[in-house]
């Protein structure tokens, strides 16, 4: 695949670069950006960050790269390498993580694919003007990275011509302060496993119907949060892919999450990288050759993530014939796959988002016409390669301060007992990442099943 930058490309640049110099000031400059972290992470001013998704909806830079074919939702057309260099301008401005990034980079993408024309128009609009904001009710207590085993259920009222939500998600990012939620359902009395599923599309604001109680983590922060549907409401239109067919929609939903999404991804983990490089130089600790080694790993490895990344979008952008059909696995599992890579709690962890899970937007996920990754363990591969870089990074984080690391970048105040700073939170957040988003040890199992086609492990 061809990746450089051509004279659209700069002129794209030249023209993000000055919407974001004339945009991004005043309070908007006030909000914590960290370029790596987790779209869950949002911390500050909810009111600023909902006025910044504004202020980009407004600017026409939500939802570059969604398939226009049924219509441009008040969006910008953009190739993919615009995207990419849109990615890097928000990341080089300093520009706050993304609020709105579970409904553009997660449930847009699956729209196009999966949804009706009324659902495209009805949706998509309010996501590229930051309208509504979107959170993913996939995890359950007992159904995270077998969400296949999920419980919560969806009864239709023939008469109303409703569904009527009963059950628990869980690491549900931003639920407090989501309008709408995707849920994945069983809708088929008796069903089992990946059978019976479906995919709705359910509003937040119904008070004794849907309760959200968040979650307190190791960085004192509460992103995450438990979600109780007690007769909570979908309407009929909003069953995005047909009843029965949500297991379809829910794992075309995770190839957009872990696959291509990673690239841009990769923009803020450079930026990480190069901080903690600069704080090892500050410090002399770059002097101990271990460490530097080490250092100089983390480098080498984010750039093969990055090429592996691109080989990725190759594959999704021109796929070609497999020439033997029948090693084929199709980008949704076979029903008698016990095990399955929960979403990112969050974004990431419904994230990178990425993420899965990237706090900048960027690239989309192959559209409604184009069958995406050819290599159905890429998303698995990408997984495995980016959570423990991540975790590795923030052990170095740490490690570069030496004593200085246990030390809060305030003093103790009954007010504030428990302030962190960057180094500190991506230590502790990024000790999730090999967990959330599908364990490394269900990334294994996915890639040895399905990629390499070894026996399968006793679901027992």
């Amino acid at each position: 695949m061809d990746f450089a930058f051509g004279p659209e490309d700069e002129r794209f640049r030249t023209e993000a670069r000055d919407w974001l110099a004339e945009h991004f000031t005043g309070p908007f400059t006030a909000l914590e950006q960290e370029p790596g972290g987790h779209p869950g992470e949002a911390r500050g001013d909810m009111t600023a960050r909902r006025a910044w998704e504004r202020e980009l909806g407004t600017g026409g830079w939500i939802g570059l790269g969604w398939d226009r074919t049924d219509g441009a939702y008040g969006n910008r057309a953009a190739t993919l390498t615009q995207q990419v260099v849109w990615a890097e301008e928000y990341a080089r401005a300093g520009a706050p993580g993304r609020l709105g990034h579970i409904g553009e980079n997660l449930l847009a993408p699956t729209l196009l694919a999966h949804g009706d024309l009324a659902q495209r128009a009805r949706f998509l609009p309010p996501i590229a003007r930051a309208e509504e904001l979107w959170c993913q009710g996939y995890s359950e207590p007992d159904a995270g990275s077998d969400l296949a085993g999920l419980r919560t259920r969806a009864v239709r009222d023939p008469g109303e011509g409703t569904y009527r939500i009963t059950g628990q998600k869980i690491w549900t990012s931003l639920a407090h302060e989501a309008d709408w939620c995707f849920v994945l359902a069983r809708t088929e009395e008796g069903s089992q496993r990946h059978h019976g599923l479906s995919f709705l599309l359910v509003p937040m604001d119904q008070p004794g119907r849907i309760e959200v109680r968040p979650i307190r983590q190791l960085t004192g922060t509460a992103e995450f949060n438990e979600v109780f549907f007690d007769g909570a409401v979908a309407r009929a239109e909003h069953l995005v892919g047909g009843a029965g067919h949500g297991w379809r929609v829910a794992m075309s939903l995770l190839a957009v999450e872990r696959g291509v999404s990673t690239l841009v991804q990769q923009i803020g983990f450079a930026q990480e990288l190069s901080r903690v490089v600069r704080l090892a130089l500050e410090t002399g600790a770059a002097e101990e050759p271990v460490l530097r080694d080490r250092l100089i790993r983390q480098w080498a490895e984010l750039k093969a993530m990055r090429w592996n990344a691109l080989r990725t979008l190759g594959a999704a952008q021109s796929p070609t014939p497999n020439p033997n059909p029948a090693r084929t696995s199709a980008p949704n599992p076979a029903p008698n796959d016990a095990r399955d890579p929960a979403p990112r709690k969050g974004a990431a962890h419904d994230l990178p988002p990425g993420s899965a899970n990237s706090q900048a937007p960027g690239p989309q996920a192959p559209g409604p016409r184009d069958p995406g990754p050819q290599d159905p363990g890429a998303p698995s591969v990408a997984k495995l390669l980016w959570g423990g870089w991540h975790q590795r990074l923030g052990e170095l984080a740490v490690q570069v301060r030496g004593a200085a690391a246990a030390l809060g970048p305030a003093r103790w105040t009954a007010g504030r007992p428990y302030e962190l700073d960057a180094f500190q939170r991506l230590f502790l957040f990024s000790r999730a990442d090999t967990i959330y988003g599908g364990s490394d040890e269900i990334q294994r199992t996915i890639i040895a099943e399905r990629v390499l086609h070894l026996p399968k492990e006793s679901r027992r």
